[in-house]
């Protein structure tokens, strides 16, 4: 019996693989190399500089297209050479409409990975109703985006299926042991940080990430802990470096506490996995519209407790008082700075919560099971 043919196509702004990609990319380049031996999977991207326009991403065939108009009518010659039994598309509804209307006969799934192209400004609600009645299933990451899309499009809950995000736990090195600890200590010294305990942002630095919130927590946190260091590790956007007025004004912000904040540069993945393994707690201060955040899984794989929003999709990663704690964003600065106070000051307490996270990921958000999920849907979609 011949194995289902699955088109994924990844039509963003960022090549695949690449370290500095966005989410969107690094879940495909993950989650579709583990279901191969299921699925009979394509992957179509970008072209990037310096990559080949046909290569393999961990076994599986990549097809980079020229970005721009020409993207479009490239990728539709080749699905129609091709002839796939589905086509999955990241975070594009419109493109997913337009191969559905060409290609009809094929199974059209669309994967959101946030509102974002879903919602105004982007797209009106009307419109986005209009394109979901084209698609024969749609996935999302988390059940707080299934509730915001149907709360606007009640009749779209039988389209939806929810696949939780994961993570390689193999790249993450727990620091239960003393091995471990010893390491910790020596990289530490290594940057200059002995005797620093390390409460560690990374990500995006953009104003839904909420970094501006450690920044006010910081007089209340060195009040009580003055060996603190905040390493904030990140830049505004994924494939640059390049500062913007918010990062300007972290900047200006931080200024009074220079002995206490760190910036350092976006590091790319999994290089970030050694960042983490100098953390104490990992802070995590998103807007409500966060649907998952890869970083909450990554710090629990790592063993490192989260101090996280409750907001969005956050509270199906995070378990309040087992795996981190979650802090009503209307209790900012000063619940945040609770929770982290009370954290920094007992390392029994961080060890057992770094367990839990990880014992948490091991069993619920590794790559395998969303791969296995995937591999279900499109066998059943």
């Amino acid at each position: 019996m011949s194995l289902r043919k699955v088109a994924v196509v990844t039509p963003g702004s960022f090549v695949i693989p690449s370290g500095r990609s966005s989410s969107v990319e690094r879940v495909v380049e993950q989650t579709i190399p583990l279901a191969q031996e299921a699925m009979d999977v394509r992957i179509f991207g970008v072209l990037g500089k310096g990559l080949p326009s046909k290569d393999a991403i961990n076994g599986v065939p990549c097809y980079r297209l020229p970005s721009g108009a020409n993207y479009y009518p490239s990728l539709l010659r080749r699905l129609q050479k091709w002839r796939p039994d589905i086509i999955e598309v990241h975070n594009r509804p419109l493109l997913a409409q337009r191969l559905k209307m060409h290609l009809p006969d094929v199974k059209t799934v669309l994967n959101l990975h946030s509102n974002t192209f879903v919602t105004p400004p982007y797209m009106s609600e009307q419109r986005f109703g209009n394109i979901a009645r084209w698609m024969d299933g749609i996935v999302v990451n988390s059940r707080f985006l299934l509730e915001d899309i149907t709360t606007r499009h009640p009749w779209l809950s039988d389209k939806i299926t929810i696949n939780h995000l994961g993570v390689s736990l193999e790249h993450f090195t727990p620091p239960f042991s003393p091995a471990a600890k010893a390491l910790k200590e020596a990289r530490l010294a290594q940057h200059g940080w002995s005797g620093r305990r390390i409460l560690l942002f990374a990500g995006r630095l953009i104003p839904d990430k909420g970094v501006h919130h450690l920044i006010e927590t910081l007089p209340q946190i060195i009040d009580k802990h003055p060996d603190v260091l905040l390493l904030i590790i990140g830049s505004a956007a994924y494939g640059s470096d390049r500062e913007t007025a918010y990062v300007r004004e972290l900047k200006r912000a931080a200024r009074p506490y220079q002995q206490w904040v760190c910036f350092r540069p976006f590091v790319p993945y999994p290089a970030i996995a050694d960042w983490y393994t100098l953390a104490d707690i990992v802070a995590v201060p998103s807007a409500p519209r966060e649907a998952f955040g890869l970083v909450n899984v990554e710090a629990m794989a790592a063993g490192v407790p989260v101090i996280a929003s409750s907001a969005g999709g956050i509270p199906e990663i995070v378990e309040n008082g087992v795996t981190g704690y979650l802090v009503q964003s209307d209790d900012f600065p000063t619940g945040l700075a609770e929770r982290i106070n009370n954290l920094l000051q007992d390392e029994n307490l961080r060890r057992q919560i770094g367990m839990a996270g990880r014992e948490t990921v091991r069993q619920r958000f590794r790559w395998n099971h969303t791969a296995e999920r995937w591999v279900h849907l499109m066998q059943t979609i």
